[in-house]
Parts: structure tokens; sequence; C-alpha cells
């Protein structure tokens, strides 16, 4: 299982909806158009009809459960927060260890990048 799989298997997020959401954003750049997005949004698909594409219409709907479970993530921090279970700092920590995207990463750094986001996570989590 590669970085991204095991950070996502930890997330709210399933892999279906990653991959949907990862493309929209190209989608919503520009870069690419809506079909185009369902397409890519299609390939590793693991039930249904394997081999062909995803329609727009279930598109669209994994990305909005996607956006959902973004919000709702977000919302989980914030109560958290305003609960004392995890400290401002410490989350302000955390996102910027994160950074603002994507990165390349060796097979090392991956591996210990995520063995600190788990002792972090342990750590700030009352």
């Amino acid at each position: 299982m590669g970085f991204l799989e095991r950070l996502v298997d930890q997330s709210s997020l399933t892999s279906r909806q990653f991959e949907s959401l990862s493309s929209y954003l190209h989608v919503a750049s520009g870069e690419i158009r809506l079909k185009d997005g369902a397409s890519i949004a299609s390939q590793g698909r693991r039930r249904g009809n394997a081999g062909g594409p995803v329609s727009i219409g279930s598109y669209y709907r994994t990305v909005s459960q996607a956006k959902s479970n973004v919000r709702k993530s977000l919302a989980t921090v914030v109560v958290a927060l305003w609960l004392g279970a995890i400290k401002v700092e410490d989350a302000r920590r955390l996102f910027e260890l994160v950074g603002g995207g994507a990165r390349e990463l060796s097979e090392e750094e991956a591996e210990r990048f995520l063995q600190l986001l788990g002792a972090l996570l342990r750590r700030i989590v009352l």
C-alpha cells in the first residue's frame, strides 16, 4: 500500500471519494472537463461495471459526498478545539507540517511522515 493510500485509509474519505475529489479539483480549475474527471475517477473501479465509465451523476454524487466528509472533518476539528480536546497550537503545527499540497516523498520519507503523523495525532487528541 502506497503513501497516499495509507493516508487516505486513515481519513474519513473512501478511496473512491479521494479519487473523485482529486480529479474534480482539476475540473474546478479548468484543467480538464467534467467528463474527463469522471473517466479518471472510474479507473480502478472494483464493483459494478468495472470496465465501463462512471456516469456523470454518480461521479458528482461521489464528489459531493467527499466534500461533505471534508466539511464534517473540519467541523469535528473545530468542535475538538472548542472543547479543549485539541490545543490550537498543536493543530497549527500539524497543518503546517502537512503544508499546502502534494509533493514527492521517497518511500523512507513517506514512512517517517506517517509515523510522525500517527504520533502527533495520538499526542494531540487528549
